[in-house]
This record gives structure tokens, C-alpha cells and sequence, in this order.
């Protein structure tokens, strides 16, 4: 990186109690350049008790952080309105990557689904081929079908980025 200044690493993760989804991108705070470090999924065997799939998580994830040593983590609410059952197993997953990275004194911020496919995709509505395909846009992703988790991970990384930009520049704009 130029000037010798470390890129900024956020983690981004859709918590799931048989699939978890991961995506970091590097970001270049002195251009505004993003890089993806890292895109992929975790799997936790259907067979496994929900208690098990929860320790597998913990296990993967604990393993992934120590490997990318992310500066911020940033973490997908659970959507409710489909089904009350599945949104609580899906927290109980949210909660397992917030106290791993809470364990390693790693900031966390948390965005609903809607904040995240707005903030990428331009509409709170937009579908999950729109959202891959505007993450394409704005980073350099391969042409390959990547699993959804992944990709969503990925949108919520991205999200983290551009809100972190929007509070920088509005707080620049307040001193002047």
C-alpha cells in the first residue's frame, strides 16, 4: 500500500446455523481502492444438533479471525417475517460471531438486510443475482457462481465500508 499505510480490514458475516457466509474486503482509506481479502462459506453438517453446528461455527470462525486478523467485523441482523423459529437459531449464530470477535477486542457493527441491499445495491428490495451483480461494480469479484452466503458476507462488508465513509464525510462536513 502506498506510503506504507496498512489497509483496513473489515470482515463481513451472514450468520447461519448450516451455512455461514464470510467476505473481507482491504480497504485503501488514503484512494477509497477496496481489494477482497477473503470470500467463502462456512458449513456445519444438517445432522449435527443445533448445539454442535453452533460449537463447528464458533470453531471455523475463531480459526478464520486468527487468520485474517480483520480490524472491524461486520454482522447481517437476522430477517423475521418469514419464519420466527429459523430467526432465532439464525441470533444464536449472530450471537457466536459477536462474542468471537468481541474475544478479540474487535469492533462489530450490525446492519439489517434492507440497510445492506440499499446501501449496495441502490433499493432495500433488490434481489440477491442484483446484489452480486453490483458487487461485481464496485469490487473485482471472479465471474464463477459463489454461494449466496458468501456473497451476502460480502455485501455486508461493503456496507460497512460505505456507511463508515458516510459518517467520515459527514463529520467532515460539520467542522467546516
Amino acid at each position: 500500500i502506498e506510503g506504507g499505510i496498512s489497509p483496513l480490514r473489515i470482515l463481513g458475516i451472514d450468520p447461519g446455523t448450516h451455512v455461514a457466509g464470510y467476505g473481507a474486503v482491504d480497504l485503501n482509506e488514503s484512494n477509497g481502492t477496496m481489494v477482497v481479502a477473503t470470500i467463502g462459506v462456512f458449513k456445519m453438517p444438517r445432522r449435527d444438533s443445533l448445539t454442535q453446528r453452533l460449537l463447528s461455527l464458533r470453531d471455523q470462525l475463531d480459526a478464520l479471525l486468527e487468520r485474517l486478523r480483520p480490524d472491524e467485523v461486520a454482522v447481517e441482523e437476522p430477517f423475521v417475517a418469514r419464519n420466527v423459529r429459523s430467526a432465532f437459531a439464525i441470533g444464536e449464530a449472530r450471537g457466536i460471531a459477536l462474542l468471537s470477535a468481541a474475544a478479540r477486542h474487535i469492533p462489530v457493527h450490525q446492519y439489517p438486510p434492507a440497510t445492506v441491499k440499499s446501501t449496495v445495491a441502490g433499493h432495500g428490495g433488490a434481489t440477491k443475482a442484483e446484489l452480486a451483480r453490483m458487487l461485481r461494480f464496485h469490487v473485482a469479484l471472479p465471474e464463477t457462481d459463489l454461494p449466496t452466503d458468501a456473497t451476502d458476507a460480502l455485501a455486508v462488508a461493503l456496507c460497512h465500508v460505505f456507511q463508515r465513509r458516510s459518517v467520515r464525510d459527514g463529520q467532515e462536513n460539520k467542522l467546516y
